[in-house]
This record gives structure tokens, C-alpha cells and sequence, in this order.
């Protein structure tokens, strides 16, 4: 089965704002763009999930010509009293504290990336493996933990697998093997 994993568009909010779990609306300029990029690629029997943040469903909605199925399971990390903020503006010592455990830190009153992954992978783990291919529209970190999974590297690390505004990743999975087939398209 194809499942096809596309970041949302860039939102509206200013360059350099933290957040996760604010749902902020998608750029609409950013919203057309990125759907003309992407809809060639979406094959006309695909099923379609997102999250239900505003900016995934737009373009997952614009992409399937109609409402689509969410889960709350792909929302984005909440940054807690982070959200909203600008990055520069945070504490260097819960930035520093952050750098030094990825996976385990979690911002003030936010989540970490390793509870973040637990919940991906209780989505990951109950796809349904169908002919049909799947198109689900995310945010970067829940992408980038499914693909940390499927190559073999951690949640810790998943900030490697750097996916762009807009942008598709095209994973191959079936009856025991599964493979990230392409990144960024």
C-alpha cells in the first residue's frame, strides 16, 4: 500500500513563532501552491486522513475535494508555555534542557517527542493495509517520528528527517516490510 505523507502548508503565523498545538490557520497563498504541488501525485482512489488542526485539514480537504476524516493522534507536539512565542524569546535554559534530551524532555506544561511518538505509533501500528492508497496530512514532528520508525532510527533523532511546507513523503508498506521510498516531493 501507498501512504502518502504531506506536511501542511506554512501558516499565517510570523516567522519564528514556537507552536504545535495552536491551531493556526494555513497560508492561503502557501494552501493553493502547495495542493496544485500535490494533487497530480494523489491517485483518484485514495482514502484521506489528517489531523484536525485547520492548517492539515485545509489541505488535506483541498487535496480530496470534499471532508475528510481526522484523527487526533497526528495533531503536533504542544509546545505548552511555549506556544505562541517567538524561539528567541524562550529560555536558554529550557532550550539547553531540551538539546541535551530530545526524546524526553518536555517543554512547561507541553509534551515530549517520546510521548508524541507513542501516540504516532498507536495511529502507525492500526493503519489498515488496503490496495487503496492513503494520503494523510500532518505536521512535521508526527512525519518525522513515522519516519524515524520505518528506517530504524529513534525518536531522539527524528529531527534529522526534515520535511518541507507543503511537501510529500511516499512510504511502501506491506505484509511485513515497509519502506520510505521518498522524502520531500
Amino acid at each position: 500500500m501507498d501512504i502518502h505523507l504531506i506536511r501542511h502548508p506554512k501558516t499565517v503565523a510570523p516567522g519564528g513563532t514556537c507552536y504545535g498545538a495552536l491551531d493556526l490557520e494555513a497560508s492561503p497563498e502557501r494552501l493553493a501552491a502547495d495542493t496544485a504541488r500535490n494533487a497530480p501525485a494523489i491517485p483518484p482512489n485514495a482514502r484521506f486522513l489528517c489531523s484536525p488542526q485547520r492548517r492539515a485539514r485545509a489541505l488535506a480537504e483541498a487535496l480530496a475535494g470534499r471532508p475528510v476524516e481526522t484523527d487526533a493522534r497526528l495533531v503536533e507536539m504542544d509546545f505548552g508555555a511555549w506556544e505562541g512565542r517567538l524561539w528567541s524569546d524562550l529560555p536558554r535554559s529550557e532550550i539547553d534542557a531540551w538539546a541535551a534530551d530530545v526524546g524526553g524532555y518536555a517543554p512547561p506544561g507541553g509534551e515530549s517527542v517520546e510521548a508524541v511518538h507513542a501516540r504516532v505509533m498507536d495511529w502507525w501500528e492500526g493503519v489498515e493495509i488496503t490496495d487503496a492508497p492513503l494520503v494523510v496530512v500532518s505536521h512535521g514532528g508526527p512525519l518525522r517520528l513515522i519516519a524515524a520508525h520505518v528506517t530504524g532510527s529513534t525518536p531522539a533523532r527524528s529531527m534529522a528527517f526534515e520535511i518541507q511546507w507543503g511537501r510529500r513523503a511516499l512510504v511502501w508498506r506491506n505484509e511485513g516490510r515497509t519502506v520510505l521510498a521518498g522524502w520531500n516531493l
